[in-house]
């Protein structure tokens, strides 16, 4: 019996080094690949006026949209997460757009760099450390092309979320208040969470991946990482937040309402697992499923929160 557990022992001990190996040499890379999804599907779907655009963003030529409202009372600028693009099948990106035309908000969105139908830099998903110029990117697009005296917000989903604090945290854009959405604030804990939902496997066996992952690719961490920054933000912050997503965990969204007076915290309606508005998410669940699963509260959420700000 004792020899027999020496070896289990023995066992136990290779495969953790093994899979630390693994960890640190080879998983690092699959946390950040991109493989980018075509955009295959526009606004002219729901009916909705829009244009073609091209943003030009560190000399790359961003792929986007701009969806005028008839009657304009204020804009925004759509920032889609991480592996996803414009449509954001997860969000009901055009459906979104769709409410947000008929609230009178004029749209400008765009693929990120390496996503959707934008050009490849890298195939690497930074986390926000290098896609928040292309949200100022966009801001700039709209003082240049559609100049205004509207008010201005920008809206971060997931990724998105951390890519627009980084942008705000690093630019004037003009902006009147921030909307997040189920957003990325703390890249170590949605890296392992999102490993898991992709996976099947606990989140604590990527930590070691994760952490080596962020070293490698320089990936917001510390002062950097995005609940860092939105901390210090002093501009009104609308913070909708499912309290199950299994990614981008609530915990972080609870910590930024506590540390930051101007964070307006929506606590999203509880979503059934079983809900058909979460047909094909898998382990994904309820994350960024606002819209999809309860679209009057999103809309009436987000026209309360900028009618505060007329």
């Amino acid at each position: 019996m004792h020899v027999q557990l020496l070896r289990l022992l023995g066992l136990a001990s290779v495969v953790a080094a093994c899979w630390g190996l693994l960890s640190i040499l080879a998983a690092p890379p699959y946390l950040v690949a991109i493989t980018p999804l075509p955009v295959t599907e526009t606004p002219e779907s729901r009916k909705q006026p829009f244009q073609e655009i091209t943003i030009s963003s560190d000399d790359i030529a961003l792929s986007g949209w701009w969806l005028p409202a008839s009657t304009p009372t204020a804009e925004l600028i759509f920032v889609h997460g991480a592996g996803s693009n414009r449509v954001s099948k997860f969000i009901g990106s055009l459906d979104f757009y769709q409410t947000l035309h008929e609230l009178g908000i004029s749209v400008v969105t765009m693929d990120l760099r390496n996503h959707g139908n934008s050009p490849l830099t890298d195939k690497t998903i930074h986390m926000g450390a290098t896609e928040w110029r292309d949200v100022s990117a966009a801001a700039a697009w709209l003082d240049q092309h559609q100049p205004s005296q509207l008010p201005r917000y920008v809206l971060g989903a997931s990724m998105g979320g951390s890519a627009a604090i980084h942008a705000l945290h690093r630019r004037d854009l003009g902006v009147d208040g921030l909307i997040l959405l189920d957003p990325q604030l703390d890249t170590y804990d949605s890296l392992i969470h999102g490993a898991a939902v992709t996976t099947g496997l606990p989140a604590p066996l990527f930590s070691l991946a994760a952490a080596a992952a962020i070293a490698r690719y320089e990936l917001p961490s510390g002062q950097d990482n995005p609940l860092t920054l939105a901390t210090t933000l002093s501009l009104p912050i609308l913070l909708i937040q499912d309290w199950d997503d299994p990614v981008t965990r609530s915990q972080f969204a609870r910590q930024l309402s506590e540390r930051n007076g101007q964070v307006q915290l929506a606590r999203v309606p509880d979503i059934e697992k079983t809900a058909p508005c979460l047909t094909n998410k898998n382990r994904w669940g309820s994350h960024v499923a606002a819209h999809p699963c309860h679209p009057e509260w999103t809309r009436a959420t987000i026209k309360a929160f900028i009618e505060q700000r007329r």
